[in-house]
């Protein structure tokens, strides 16, 4: 292949990421500073699961304690941390009065640790609606009014909102923007918000849930197998026919997923491939996307420029110059799109996306060879082996999620 077919391919791709994004983002749902009456606002239980996360579950319980919301409990279930993170819990349960304070047992053989958790919190839950969020996310004081509000008036059984991403460190922001940038593709048209289209995803770190819906669905325990709780769940619901929504939620939360390169390694490989339906050809099919969409046009400059430092001005060079620029150009719109949703990078960290590309190519790999190898991945102490099903090995093989309801099934076929 020519230089001329490989730049026209690579401006292809640029474009089809681009596209795809800010298509995403035209059709993607803004929350409004908006709010219920008081009178009209439900009782609320937040549940937050927490294990080892002592370095952040203090912010997170912070904020929550001290929401704008007339009427509201927090659960903060610790699941057997192996640190501080059961003492901070319960230092800030004695300070205020609406945080509960609950110590996880053990999960039961076939579980994911997250999900039994939850399932123990909510049996201490009184709310009517029911709000699923992280340890390591931090709420603004209107949060809960205006995700409530909002989901009330637009109808929803079931709603998720998308996080402001910290990124602090160096690998946070190789990483971090090339990944959550390239998932925008997967539904650009958000079609999780239509009630016709059998699509369901959600976004794990703030799902808000009524809580009639949350039992009749068979809650966390219809899910206690699927690495993927959050994403199955959210199919679950849409499976029973419920209204789901997602919106953007910066006006909500922010979340720092992931501290260093070692917790980030081992949070996307345990889960990545799952995204992707553990599909290999979807996955080849990113792994290319990516790479010459993002780290190309930087080669292709590499390239042109060497052309020109070697007096070759000629009318060919020129013309694949102005490819170059066309697919930087386009890339940079992407890259300044996408920053909108990130605390902690700036025009510089463009520079770096290539990396970004590169990692997440072997993130990929590394996590489909753990699913087709059966070698366990680990997460905070705990270690699962994940088959193709996206369940974990010693689980009911991918099928707890689909036992309540059977659309469940053509819903994960046609997703």
């Amino acid at each position: 292949m020519n230089l001329f077919w490989l730049f026209t391919l690579e401006s292809i791709l640029a474009s089809v990421l681009a596209g795809l994004t800010f298509l995403f983002f035209l059709y993607f749902p803004r929350l409004q500073k908006k709010s219920l009456p008081d009178n009209e606002l439900p009782f609320i239980t937040v549940v937050v699961p927490a294990r080892n996360e002592e370095g952040k579950i203090g912010r997170c319980l912070e904020s929550l304690a001290t929401q704008n919301y007339p009427h509201y409990e927090v659960i903060a279930v610790d699941d057997r941390s192996q640190d501080k993170t059961g003492e901070i819990i319960q230092g800030l349960a004695e300070k205020y009065p609406c945080i509960k304070h609950i110590t996880a047992k053990e999960a039961p053989p076939g579980w994911i640790g997250k999900c039994s958790a939850l399932v123990q919190a909510v049996a201490h839950a009184n709310g009517q609606w029911y709000l699923f969020t992280d340890a390591d996310t931090c709420h603004t004081p209107e949060s809960l009014r205006y995700a409530i509000s909002y989901a009330i008036d637009h109808k929803a059984d079931l709603i998720s909102f998308m996080p402001l991403q910290e990124l602090g460190s160096f690998w946070e922001r190789v990483v971090m923007p090339v990944l959550l940038g390239s998932f925008l593709c997967g539904d650009p048209l958000n079609t999780i918000n239509e009630h016709t289209n059998e699509r369901a995803y959600a976004y794990g770190q703030y799902i808000l849930v009524r809580k009639d819906v949350y039992e009749t669905v068979g809650g966390h325990d219809s899910v206690h197998d699927q690495i993927l709780d959050d994403i199955s769940f959210a199919r679950v619901v849409k499976a029973h026919r419920y209204h789901i929504l997602s919106a953007d939620g910066r006006l909500l939360y922010k979340v720092r997923m992931y501290t260093d390169f070692e917790s980030l390694w081992q949070g996307w490989t345990k889960n990545l491939y799952a995204l992707i339906e553990c599909n290999i050809i979807y996955m080849i099919l990113c792994i290319i996307l990516i790479n010459l969409a993002i780290v190309g046009p930087f080669v292709s400059a590499g390239i042109v420029t060497s052309m020109w430092l070697q007096g070759d001005y000629g009318a060919e060079v020129n013309i694949l110059a102005a490819q170059v620029v066309y697919q930087l150009t386009l890339l940079f719109l992407w890259y300044r799109r996408t920053s909108e949703h990130y605390l902690g990078v700036d025009w510089r960290h463009f520079f770096i996306l290539p990396f970004g590309s590169l990692t997440i190519s072997a993130l990929y790999l590394h996590s489909a060879y753990l699913v087709h190898s059966g070698v366990k991945v680990s997460w905070k102490g705990r270690q699962y082996t994940v088959n193709t099903s996206k369940a974990i090995q010693d689980g009911k093989e991918g099928k707890a999620a689909a036992a309540l309801d059977p659309a469940l099934t053509a819903v994960a076929e046609n997703d």
